[in-house]
């Protein structure tokens, strides 16, 4: 459920539009924080949308406390600019580091570097963080219950993330949002971090008792 901030229309002008993923962010004058505007937000007889378009609408708070857009109508005036595509800049890249590590893991086990239930753990954390960005995406569309972006990160930090960065390309889901993008990749970076101390010579003994 979402929660009224101020039960008044606001008028706003779309600072940019992603039409192919049909939402953008409203800059609404004085304010600094932009509002998220979701394609299902305006009316049925409105146009599409574009970069520089006035809108008025309501504005609300998700279940994590964002500003969205509702019972939002495109009004007339505004310059319409080239509109700056929310997308990532590096998915090909990061599709690559994730299948990649999945093809290390796999080769390392036919080499008997690893045992099994190492490979069969990342695989699993990886399909259970896609699964669960799946999820999101789908609640995010029907404004249902969400996953909270904190245990999308703890999936990823405990192995999960391979598939978290397959998830952010291939459904486009979390991809626009630097913030999460910069933590995402800290994830991964504590993860590998966690990896090579795992199999530092000193502890060999340890990892010979799990294994």
């Amino acid at each position: 459920m979402k929660q009224a901030v101020k039960n008044h229309v606001i008028v706003g002008e779309i600072d940019s539009w992603d039409d192919a993923r049909g939402f953008g962010f409203i800059q609404v004058p004085g304010q600094k924080q932009q509002v998220f505007l979701h394609i299902s937000a305006l009316a049925k007889d409105s146009r599409r949308p574009q970069a520089g378009n006035r809108v008025q609408f309501h504005r609300v708070k998700d279940k994590q406390g964002k500003l969205c857009a509702e019972k939002a109508q495109l009004l007339s005036g505004g310059e319409v600019k080239p509109s700056r595509k929310i997308s990532p800049s590096s998915s090909r890249l990061s599709i690559a580091i994730a299948l990649s590590f999945i093809a290390i893991l796999c080769i390392a086990y036919s080499l008997q570097h690893i045992p099994l239930w190492l490979l069969l753990y990342f695989i699993t954390a990886s399909l259970v963080t896609f699964i669960a960005y799946g999820w999101d995406k789908r609640a995010a569309r029907k404004h249902r219950w969400r996953v909270s972006e904190l245990k999308l990160h703890l999936l990823s930090i405990v192995g999960g993330w391979p598939g978290a960065l397959l998830a952010q390309q291939w459904l486009r889901h979390k991809s626009s949002k630097g913030r999460f993008k910069f933590i995402l990749w800290l994830t991964v970076l504590c993860n590998l971090t966690l990896i090579y101390l795992f199999h530092r010579p000193e502890l060999n003994p340890l990892f010979m008792l799990i294994k």
